[in-house]
């Protein structure tokens, strides 16, 4: 996920999807999965800037938000 969030702040690709595709040869498919669905389940429980439209746009900035939503939702059931 943090990679993924690198390569879009990076502007390497516009979008969420495009920036987890690209991680083919780094992740494995369950892996990448796992990442899609912690990004729905975000953004389904998120309001304002990191819910699902951010998933089909390019928006940097709604995409970041998303990301960085998921990485923050995910850190914190972790401690």
């Amino acid at each position: 996920m943090k990679r993924a969030r690198d390569l879009v702040d990076a502007g390497q690709h516009a979008g969420i999807i495009d920036a987890i595709s690209a991680l083919k040869g780094e992740a494995s498919d369950p892996k990448r999965d796992m990442a899609y669905f912690a990004l729905l389940e975000t953004a389904s429980e998120t309001r304002g800037e990191a819910d699902l439209s951010a998933l089909s746009q390019a928006s940097r900035d709604g995409a970041m938000a998303l990301l960085d939503a998921t990485i923050k939702r995910i850190t914190s059931k972790l401690h």
